[in-house]
């Protein structure tokens, strides 16, 4: 049994390890959930259009995940022989990568947005519902375009963290983003403390909000 069972200091690094990783990712995609949540109390229509964003946006998410997972096999074995100069290389690499995908996207989605998203509608094309839809997704996305740099920054960073086995760090930024981001949605989208009443707008400049206040965090604990 003991060639298959670890011992207990073994099991204690791997949970102090993987738990924070678990609840960074389980706060990330919460942040998705709570804009459609608060979204939805504007309308099915207005909810749809952000959903189907969320969806684009999931796929840029997991070419950025690729990206950082195979600049962090890497960056871990050499920060385990101590070779700074490589784990210096991986973490350009990750950046470098990040950059390029994060590029791809932006002119990806701006230029074919209405492709993308049209993909997800089916109806006829003179809905009121439909077009309300369309015109949500559109002006949600044109906003979360500009959140995507700061995203693949920050996952950078936080990818090489880990390496390290400072996981604590990117918990407690995902931990500020999703504070952030309640607290803009609740004001921008409702207009709630005298700030204008903006919608799906609204969800849209909250998310930057999110990705800036994580991102922020993570670069300067890490300095």
């Amino acid at each position: 049994m003991k060639r298959f069972i670890g011992t207990k200091q073994f099991y204690r690094t791997l949970l102090t390890i993987a738990i924070p990783v678990m609840i960074q990712n389980a706060i990330t995609n919460f942040v998705g959930l709570l804009d459609n949540l608060m979204v939805g109390q504007l309308g099915t229509a207005e909810m749809s259009g952000v959903a189907i964003v969320n969806q684009l946006i999931f796929v840029f998410n997991l070419s950025i995940f690729g990206i950082v997972s195979a600049g962090s096999i890497f960056g871990t074995q050499f920060y385990g022989k101590r070779d700074y100069h490589g784990m210096r290389d991986a973490f350009r690499f990750k950046v470098i990568g990040n950059a390029i995908i994060c590029l791809i996207a932006m002119l990806g989605l701006y230029t074919f947005r209405d492709f993308f998203i049209s993909l997800y509608l089916h109806g006829s094309p003179r809905s009121q519902e439909l077009a309300v839809a369309l015109k949500s997704a559109e002006e949600f996305l044109l906003i979360l375009l500009f959140s995507l740099p700061f995203f693949a920054c920050s996952q950078a960073y936080a990818s090489s963290l880990r390496e390290m086995g400072k996981t604590t760090v990117p918990m407690f930024a995902s931990s500020i983003a999703v504070v952030t981001n309640t607290l803009l949605n609740f004001l921008l989208i409702f207009g709630l403390m005298g700030f204008p009443r903006l919608g799906v707008v609204g969800a849209g400049i909250s998310t930057i909000g999110c990705s800036r206040s994580g991102y922020f965090h993570i670069n300067c604990t890490n300095h």
